[in-house]
């Protein structure tokens, strides 16, 4: 958001600001304006003098650009402008959506219209002022304050959204055993089954030693290092407009949900509904493992008497 604020800001030419930042945003109609995009409307009205003009430096752009950060309610959704909406994207828009027809995702979960915590009960004093639903999963609720610093903020959002990522599969990971059991002589248990790659027979995934048989945690280890290092790397060198959380491209997204920007808006908020569930459901596995000595589908057939 701020690389396009900065380039409006730049494009609009020196007649975009009449003075200092801190003289623009003194004024009436600016401490009025909701945005900081109405407010340059209406200095771009005035007419600058050489006095003002001498006085603007890249600070006051850099300064009016996190004032319009702070004030600006919409929501951080960044397309991938360079790849045409994909068919799988049509196709999600018209069946996959959860809302219904005609509503706009990007107005809908985000900004000062999105559901809150509290639902119909929310008032506006139980909104922090800082949490404006510009983020997927902002639902106005910070009860410690963690969020009030703007760094903090960043880092807290992304520690959150890559341990969610994790759990959801992590989940799978955990569920997987007891659904397809590796080999026999071996319990079937999410917490057990990595020790089978020091039996000599190793572990053979789906059962089938034809597939993947497994006997080395060294190879193991090497290839996931291999598969999350290329992927981190490929993260890291995604377009710069795109948000490095959600990178896009092919790499990331060879289906092109990111095309579309309501699909994407509307996606986000799935994918970190469903990474804190997957969190709650991990740490449900792990308690339930430690006091059982069972996995979780196991736990599951002896409460129903299975």
């Amino acid at each position: 958001m701020a690389a396009t604020v900065l380039s409006r800001t730049l494009a609009a030419g020196p007649s975009f600001l009449t003075g200092s930042s801190a003289h623009l945003l003194q004024t009436p109609q600016c401490r009025s304006a909701p945005t900081f995009k109405a407010c340059g409307v209406r200095a771009k009205m005035a007419e600058p003098t050489d006095e003002d003009m001498a006085n603007v430096g890249l600070d006051d752009v850099f300064n009016l650009i996190d004032q319009a950060e702070r004030n600006d309610p919409s929501p951080d959704v960044r397309i991938d402008s360079k790849r045409r909406l994909t068919g799988w994207a049509r196709w999600y828009k018209e069946f996959g959506k959860s809302l219904p027809k005609g509503v706009d995702a990007t107005k809908a979960l985000y900004g000062p219209e999105r559901p809150k915590w509290k639902g119909a009960f929310t008032s506006a004093a139980d909104v922090p002022d800082y949490l404006k639903g510009q983020y997927a999963g902002d639902y106005g609720i910070d009860v410690l304050g963690f969020c009030k610093d703007e760094k903090a903020f960043a880092r807290l959002r992304a520690q959150e959204l890559f341990n969610a990522r994790w759990a959801m599969l992590g989940v799978v990971g955990m569920l997987y055993p007891e659904f397809f059991p590796a080999s026999e002589g071996f319990e079937p248990v999410w917490f057990k089954t990595g020790a089978q790659i020091f039996d000599p027979a190793g572990i053979d995934y789906l059962g089938a030693p034809n597939v993947v048989n497994a006997h080395s945690i060294i190879a193991v280890a090497a290839f996931q290092a291999v598969l999350m290092g290329g992927a981190e790397f490929a993260r890291l060198k995604a377009p710069k407009e795109m948000d490095g959380l959600y990178p896009g491209g092919k790499a990331f997204d060879p289906l092109g949900f990111s095309t579309d920007p309501e699909s994407l808006a509307e996606l986000k908020v799935k994918e970190i509904k469903n990474g804190r569930l997957a969190m709650l459901a991990a740490a449900g596995f792990f308690a339930q493992g430690a006091l059982t000595g069972v996995g979780p589908l196991q736990n599951l057939k002896d409460w129903l008497h299975f």
